[in-house]
């Protein structure tokens, strides 16, 4: 165990913005890759997986455990917590606090002999070359996990040429195991096509224009590091889900690679054009991040205007900004206090995750607004000021 630098109180208020702020991570400069052709062995028909889905129904919030921490978030201590303003010097400190826990962590999960661990103290490590090793002796402890294949291609991506992993090797393996992800297969194209291969990088990109599903391991990663907290750490649980959330906010896919990808080649190929477009439709339709499905819509808008489909072009960017003011719209109500809720309990974090992965970031939040407001009107007694959700 190691122990902590600073009192528990601040550290877990900082942490929910340190995630926000952390979103910004994936505009990151692309990095380069080796040249190589994809070959037909390695590549997975994902166009034969079906793409017929039912809608599942939104997990519910177990109404003990909300009664709780509806509770404990009224109480006196929270609501001063709640409403506390930070200096910059506070903010900064509790940056550096962060990041001390990060290398902390990673340090005490190298000497693991868990596949999981090794995966998280690469994610956490900041030395390329341990990074390497790290997921090396993870990925041949389990080769088959797709969740620390798709890791460590992403990891490797962000490799400087001066530090070379095997990106080509974990590339193949990835599509082996995950074939039927169009985020495993776009990443491949981003990487051929930075590595100027075009024939690969649009070869690539068809099978992410056809596959099943769209999974970026957004709730994935929240859950691993939450696990590596408890297993290497003191920290209480509202503590670790607040640090999960941070950290797997640093780690989002580099869209940035794709929007500029699609938009470079489409602009060039009416192949390229319709792939994109393609790609685009699967991720809005499949993806489950707010940001996920925010970049569908916009590779599809570039797309359609690459094609001259001027119309849909302006009916896609008009769906794009009506969104967008929607989220505006949101922060004025927004409850900091909602969050706080799902950090408060494992029962209530896991089923919010679990509501992610069924339909979507957006409708997992709606649906826990929802039953606070059921649950506040059955139960009067429950609201505080900080509580009003509406």
């Amino acid at each position: 165990m190691f122990g902590m630098s600073m009192s528990r109180r601040p550290l877990a208020g900082l942490l929910a913005v340190v995630a926000l702020l952390l979103l910004a991570y994936f505009f990151g400069q692309r990095e380069s890759s080796e040249t190589t052709k994809i070959p037909a062995s390695a590549l997975i028909s994902a166009d034969s997986q079906s793409t017929e889905a039912t809608t599942p129904l939104l997990p519910e919030f177990p109404a003990a455990d909300l009664n709780s921490a509806l509770t404990e978030a009224c109480s006196a201590n929270v609501a001063e917590s709640a409403n506390r303003h930070w200096t910059q010097e506070e903010i900064q400190s509790q940056i550096d606090a962060f990041n001390e826990q990060k290398r902390s962590l990673s340090q005490h999960l190298s000497v693991s002999l868990s596949a999981e661990h090794l995966h998280l103290a690469a994610l956490l490590e900041e030395d390329p070359a341990s990074r390497f090793e790290l997921l090396d002796s993870a990925i041949s402890l389990s080769p088959s996990d797709p969740f620390l294949v798709w890791g460590a291609v992403q990891i490797c991506t962000e490799a400087s040429d001066s530090m070379p992993c095997p990106l080509r090797d974990w590339e193949l393996l990835l599509l082996s195991v995950d074939g039927q992800n169009s985020e495993s297969w776009i990443r491949v194209a981003a990487n051929r096509h930075a590595a100027n291969d075009d024939e690969a990088a649009l070869e690539a990109m068809r099978y992410a224009a056809t596959a099943a599903e769209s999974r970026a391991y957004w709730t994935e990663t929240i859950e691993m590091v939450e696990r590596g907290l408890a297993a290497g750490s003191d920290l209480a649980f509202s503590e670790r889900a607040n640090m999960a959330f941070g950290i797997a906010a640093s780690e989002l896919p580099r869209y940035a690679d794709y929007t500029e990808m699609c938009e470079e080649r489409s602009s060039e190929s009416v192949d390229w054009a319709y792939a994109c477009l393609a790609y685009g439709e699967v991720v809005e339709n499949q993806g489950k991040t707010e940001i996920g499905v925010a970049i569908g819509r916009s590779i599809q808008r570039l797309a359609l205007e690459r094609l001259g489909e001027t119309e849909k072009a302006a009916e896609m960017q008009q769906r794009i900004e009506a969104r967008s003011q929607e989220k505006l719209d949101s922060i004025k109500d927004y409850n900091p206090t909602i969050m706080r809720l799902i950090f408060s309990n494992p029962t209530l974090f896991s089923a919010y995750l679990a509501a992610i992965r069924s339909q979507g970031e957006e409708a997992a939040q709606r649906q826990i607004t929802v039953q606070i407001e059921r649950l506040i009107e059955q139960q009067p007694d429950l609201a505080c000021q900080q509580m009003r959700v509406r």
